[in-house]
């Protein structure tokens, strides 16, 4: 008796919000997996990656949410990539492809990157194949007809969840500079760019690709105004 073939885990940047940033590989694995895995909530059943998706699904694909709880309590969050992790590996037992989805690149600032890491330690020998996706600042920075970088520049990549007091210390190790997730602690943020010894300067991008886009040049004009989830900085090198 033949032994059953094992499904393949496909890990899918879907870009940062719009449909049409959706890569050709991407659509081509969505069109044939069985089962799309997406993170979920237990507070907002809303998906952005699905619905950036939606129309590449064929009707009979399941879709199941994978719920990552927002905490900093490190023993609840091995349980729940654990958890993912097992439910996950039943469907690829089963014979069955899937794809798990996320805004971006798969492997940039991503609950894949958890997913696929404990998946692996659980399975070493589970079929895992990445499928990358532009990311939010790639497409930021298109739309503002921004060179991220150039010559001999560096580019420097950071969460602006952690504490704005590292952003100085940060900026001081890149040429120009993403902080991403800027929403939390945007004033702050502002703050520790504006107190660098060079003037830098500085732009803004929300929900890039989506209703309700900014592009604002000098970020620091919406100081004091609430940002949406996606937003993100770009700071460019010392003005002369």
């Amino acid at each position: 008796m033949n032994e059953q073939k094992r499904g393949v885990l496909y890990g899918v940047g879907v870009g940062p919000g719009d449909p049409k940033l959706l890569t050709l590989r991407g659509a081509e694995v969505l069109g044939q997996v069985r089962v799309v895995f997406a993170a979920g909530s237990s507070k907002n059943e809303y998906s952005l990656a699905l619905n950036v998706v939606k129309d590449h699904l064929p009707a009979q694909t399941e879709v199941r949410k994978l719920d990552f709880p927002m905490t900093q309590d490190q023993e609840a969050l091995d349980r729940a990539w654990e958890r993912n992790a097992r439910e996950v590996l039943e469907v690829l037992d089963q014979g069955r492809d899937a794809a798990f989805i996320t805004i971006g690149d798969s492997l940039t600032y991503s609950t894949y990157g958890y997913l696929v890491r404990t998946l692996l330690a659980l399975d070493p020998e589970a079929r895992v194949e990445t499928v990358p996706g532009i990311t939010a600042y790639h497409a930021a920075a298109a739309r503002l007809n921004l060179p991220l970088v150039e010559s001999k520049e560096s580019l420097l990549v950071v969460s602006g969840v952690s504490d704005p007091a590292d952003i100085s210390r940060l900026a001081a190790c890149g040429d120009n500079v993403v902080i991403m997730k800027t929403y939390r602690n945007y004033d702050q943020i502002i703050d520790a760019i504006e107190s660098l010894p060079e003037r830098r300067r500085t732009y803004c991008v929300s929900q890039c690709g989506l209703p309700g886009e900014r592009l604002q040049e000098d970020a620091a004009s919406l100081r004091g105004q609430s940002m949406p989830y996606l937003s993100l900085v770009i700071v460019k090198g010392p003005q002369e």
